[in-house]
């Protein structure tokens, strides 16, 4: 298997299993539990606090697709309550116990391990800040635990390539929102204010964004063989269908990325 055939495979697989954690009831009640604000604050100071005390500028950049100013007031609402550290310390703690409650007992955890880890080391950090933060956080030694929190190192390594896509196109970034399958949904969920542009007269550009995008992951597979790729791809795809199984109304997600 090609290495933009592994990307572009890896965008739904390993995407949805991101997804799943993070928009999750259960993710927002145990953050709350621990002393996070509620919504998209807890969201804003935990996903995205990987990238520590910095500029709320530069936050909102790595984001890219969230409404800045709108960004901006859930990430001081989030500071307001706990440092960007603490925040990311919680998240990662809640994306690692999704991974013992979905992923335990999945037989292609270790490989799937050896081979993400693999592909994270040797990625370039090059414009992918969020992937650099979550890169860098310990890793656990619990197999599920350690295979949920490289899957949204992953998950961050696949948005900063699709975000490079998208800016380096004449799309804005709500362009880009309503180009995609949720369109409308998305812009008001990532804090859009109405009205919005046509998607329908911008596919074609958004079928070109998405082939840009699967090449600039491409790379990131590079340091794979062939059939290590197809291997890794197999195995994300059992690691998702494993963790569907043992999905309950508490755990599932409620809202598309």
């Amino acid at each position: 298997m090609d290495s933009v055939t592994s990307a572009k495979l890896m965008r739904g697989s390993i995407g949805m299993l991101g997804m799943q954690w993070l928009m999750c009831p259960s993710t927002n009640t145990k953050a709350h539990a621990a002393g996070m604000p509620d919504g998209l604050a807890a969201y804003a100071i935990g996903r995205l606090g990987v990238m520590g005390d910095c500029p709320v500028d530069d936050v909102i950049d790595a984001a890219y697709f969230l409404a800045p100013d709108y960004l901006r007031g859930q990430i001081e609402a989030g500071r307001a309550v706990m440092s960007p550290a603490q925040g990311a310390s919680i998240y990662t703690r809640i994306c690692q116990e999704w991974g013992e409650d979905h992923l335990d007992g999945y037989e292609g955890n270790a490989r799937l391990c050896e081979l993400a880890e693999r592909i994270v080391a040797s990625a370039s950090p090059d414009g992918a800040a969020l992937f650099v933060g979550w890169r860098d956080r310990p890793l656990p030694e619990s197999l599920p635990a350690r295979t949920m929190q490289l899957i949204q190192t992953m998950r961050e390594l696949g948005f900063a390539r699709h975000r490079a896509a998208v800016d380096a196109s004449e799309m804005t970034p709500l362009d880009a929102i309503m180009s995609g399958p949720t369109g409308a949904w998305n812009a008001r969920f990532f804090g859009w204010a109405e009205p919005y542009p046509d998607g329908e007269p911008m596919r074609e550009s958004r079928k070109a964004i998405e082939v840009e995008s699967n090449r600039r992951h491409g790379a990131d597979f590079e340091g794979l063989a062939e059939e290590e790729r197809e291997q890794f791809v197999e195995l994300a795809r059992g690691a998702g269908a494993h963790a569907n199984k043992r999905l309950t109304p508490e755990s599932s997600a409620a809202l598309p990325s």
